[in-house]
């Protein structure tokens, strides 16, 4: 029986390999065995010879007959067809880009956010420091938090809890329940409680606060706040608190009908501000951006509390005196604006983003007419609001919150114009766009401008 060789498997494969007298292996560089068959067409090729010789393993050749890689040229074309197909517009190819483009819009939005939050975080902590004074890593960056809900987003019934839980927090490490930094944690959140709407007992709250801030040292301290990120000074007086507690109580004091009360407490704040004014005057450096910063804001909020002290006297039908404190807001504001024109050296406010002397002189030119009205003068009243809606009406004031509340205030005076003059249908026509303009801008609490629609409705029935 002939004898074949343990090579059998390799031959099995071909049929050329049958003819072969000598084989030899040679090795690619991958590692994998290559054959190499020679044919002698002179010998024989009969059972007895087929299988003679030995195998021979010779170096790597250049030159590989049967090889495992694919011919050059197909690689070549396949590759120019995969090329041509990607190119053109076909489904397959427009699903594949509207994976890559999906995938790439997830993971950019990704990247995007966590770097939004990452300078939200560090703006939240160079704006609005936590004093030293209060310990407690979480309590801290839940107060940033807070903060990011009321003033950022404009969510207090977010941020009072949070408020709420650090304060805990705070005195729970032991904080000093009549320090600075407590109390000024204990005002915000009496602000947005007040904001929300919770009265209850807060004007007891705010009075006992006021009491203890007037009973301290008006000298302030310095406070520093520390949060790796950020260090730097934070300056705390009771008089800054109670410049801050003023403008909450007050609203507290006019809403319930304590008008004494709110116009007692507005000449304090004026008081109080005329003291840190001349505090900032010793220290002022004419090249100082931020010393003409802070004069600038005090000086705003001097206007403010003599528009306040206005709407209490105009409520109590003092009009002598509220005429007298309105024409001192509107020189302010134009004190400003000619500041502003002559030096431009203000940083805007970049706690709020709100620039507070916008419409500030509109809403005081809404007050002067509503008072003229009301005392019959109407042709005294007319320029008033002439000159108010010059200002509400221009093109970077006209989207303004602020402006869109006076321009419908100058509306319903017109409309009471005309309904003292007895032309209903005009006064109609003036008190349904006052409402319209604020309802379309989405104002709520319009109660008096539909009662205003009421009124004059049934007047012409």
């Amino acid at each position: 029986m002939l004898q074949q060789p343990a090579f059998r498997g390799l031959l099995r494969p071909s049929i050329a390999l049958r003819r072969c007298v000598r084989w030899q292996y040679i090795a690619k560089p991958a590692g994998l065995a290559q054959v190499r068959f020679n044919t002698n067409s002179g010998d024989d090729l009969n059972a007895e010879n087929m299988f003679k010789g030995k195998p021979k393993f010779n170096k790597v050749y250049p030159k590989v007959v049967f090889s495992l890689r694919k011919d050059p040229r197909l690689e070549a074309a396949e590759a120019k067809r995969t090329i041509s197909l990607e190119g053109r517009m076909t489904p397959k190819n427009i699903r594949k880009m509207g994976g890559h483009a999906i995938v790439l819009a997830v993971y950019f939005t990704i990247i995007g956010y966590v770097i939004f939050q990452i300078f939200t975080y560090i703006y939240l902590v160079y704006t609005w420091p936590v004093a030293n004074d209060l310990k407690g890593f979480k309590a801290r960056h839940m107060v940033y938090l807070a903060t990011r809900y009321d003033v950022l987003k404009g969510r207090p019934e977010k941020a009072l809890p949070l408020y709420e839980r650090a304060l805990k927090l705070f005195l729970e490490n032991g904080a000093d329940p009549k320090s600075l930094a407590v109390m000024h944690l204990q005002l915000t959140i009496e602000r947005c409680r007040h904001e929300q709407g919770q009265v209850v007992g807060l004007e007891e709250r705010l009075a006992k606060m006021l009491a203890t801030l007037q009973a301290m040292d008006g000298v302030p301290y310095e406070s520093y706040a520390d949060d790796k990120i950020a260090h730097h000074r934070e300056w705390l007086s009771p008089d800054m608190l109670v410049n801050k507690l003023v403008d909450v109580l007050g609203a507290v004091y006019f809403d319930s009908g304590k008008i004494d009360s709110a116009i007692d407490l507005y000449t304090t704040g004026l008081q109080v501000v005329k003291k840190l004014k001349a505090a900032v005057a010793e220290s002022f450096k004419d090249e100082d951006i931020i010393d003409y910063t802070t004069y600038d804001r005090m000086n705003l909020k001097e206007a403010t509390l003599m528009y306040r002290l206005g709407e209490a006297f105009c409520a109590k039908k003092e009009y002598k005196t509220a005429e007298t404190l309105f024409q001192a807001t509107i020189n302010h504001c134009r004190q400003h604006k000619a500041h502003i024109n002559t030096t431009p050296r203000l940083l805007p406010d970049l706690r709020s983003f709100v620039d507070g002397w916008i419409c500030l002189d509109s809403a005081a030119m809404v007050y002067l007419a509503r008072m003229l009205i009301e005392q019959g003068n109407h042709s005294e009243a007319l320029p008033w609001i002439v000159a108010g809606r010059k200002l509400t009406t221009t093109d970077e004031n006209y989207n303004n919150k602020q402006c869109i509340r006076c321009e419908s205030g100058f509306k319903t005076q017109l409309g009471r114009i005309a309904e003292m003059q007895g032309d209903y249908q005009r006064a109609l026509v003036r008190y349904r766009e006052a409402y319209n303009y604020m309802h379309l801008n989405f104002f709520d609490k319009l109660d008096d401008k539909i009662a205003d629609i009421a009124r004059v409705e049934a007047m012409r029935k």
